[in-house]
């Protein structure tokens, strides 16, 4: 009897095993995902996150349902940061949509910061090129001529990468600058700039740059480039565009100043990108990176990316970009200082 009652429970056991899913499973059926946009709606992180989740939802087991938060105005990137790291479960079922703002060194040194990027489990990212810096054709010459009226360069805020080729710009080629901040959005940049309200400005969007160029409102005059392990290439679309870091090798700023303009603008090698919070289990880290680059692999993806941002796309890996940020986060103090320092002579707001 014996015998027979564990040649019961052992087919029993070995019954449960095959009818069990495996371990690890994941199915989005039925379940809805919600993306935190550090950004205004309609900014070019929204956009471009919005596009990469439309081919990504369809590569997610079970298809989910997207919804958005989002977190723009009033600090809203550290607050989107903030909000990830220590108020969202890691169920998998909520990520964060960003750009390089939240990892700038120097914006890591404020003390409203409750997070570590090192820690976000990045899905993947998009890089479009670097960014390219243009100026209103009617203030052109007043950009180094020092008795003239200042040029108004414009922003969300001053800490956004492009912004160092201007600071840099401002103390090594004595270009004739003032900062304007706090515009809400892309859009309203645009909008700023078509007006004559603000006179520099700086995309990675080819199809913004372009529309600009091709009415007769901008020149350009400075690019981020593309760095290489041999330096640094000029972008496709822009190849007769200067490259910054070029500019100021003419100029042999020196090593502490290179390493500081490195410093801020190293972080737009990311560009915009998507990161799981802290914490959130292997199986769902796997699907989400898995179903990320299916997205940004998509013929019909790269079609419609290539005409609304940059046919200079490329793609890069979840596992890259966890590789990377502690390498762009971890910046000497005398680095950050000396970038500090510029900031506050050209009265730069940080925010």
């Amino acid at each position: 009897m014996a015998r027979i009652l564990m040649g019961v429970i052992l087919v029993c056991g070995l019954w449960a095993l095959t009818a069990a899913p495996a371990l690890g499973e994941v199915s989005f059926e039925g379940k809805t995902v919600k993306v935190i946009v550090a950004s205004n709606a309609g900014g070019g992180t929204d956009l471009s996150g919005r596009l990469i989740n439309r081919f990504m939802q369809k590569y997610l087991p079970g298809n989910p349902r997207f919804v958005y938060q989002y977190m723009g105005a009033g600090g809203g990137k550290i607050k989107a940061a903030n909000y990830l790291a220590n108020r969202i479960k890691p169920d998998g079922l909520t990520f964060m949509q960003t750009d390089s703002s939240p990892i700038q060194p120097h914006v890591l040194r404020r003390k409203v910061i409750k997070y570590d990027p090192t820690k976000f489990i990045a899905m993947g990212g998009i890089h479009r090129g670097g960014s390219v810096l243009f100026i209103r054709k009617d203030a052109h010459k007043r950009l180094t001529d020092k008795n003239a009226a200042k040029v108004n360069v414009g922003g969300i805020s001053g800490a956004r990468a492009w912004q160092a080729m201007n600071v840099w710009g401002a103390e090594f080629l004595g270009w004739n600058l003032k900062w304007i901040v706090g515009y809400p959005g892309t859009g309203a940049l645009v909008k700023a700039i078509s007006q004559g309200e603000i006179d520099v400005l700086a995309t990675q969007n080819a199809y913004i740059i372009n529309e600009l160029k091709d009415a007769g409102v901008i020149d350009l005059i400075a690019q981020e480039g593309i760095r290489g392990a041999d330096g640094y290439t000029p972008r496709s679309s822009f190849k007769d565009v200067p490259i910054f870091p070029e500019l100021m090798a003419e100029q042999k700023i020196g090593k502490l100043a290179t390493a500081a303009y490195e410093s801020w603008m190293g972080p737009s090698t990311i560009d915009k990108w998507q990161t799981l919070p802290p914490k959130t289990p292997a199986e769902y880290v796997k699907v989400y990176r898995d179903a990320f680059q299916k997205a940004v692999h998509d013929p019909e993806f790269l079609r419609l990316a290539r005409k609304q941002f940059s046919q200079d796309l490329i793609s890069v890996t979840g596992e890259s970009l966890n590789k990377r940020l502690p390498q762009i986060v971890d910046v000497p103090k005398e680095v950050l200082d000396y970038a500090s320092k510029l900031r506050k002579k050209y009265d730069v707001p940080e925010r």
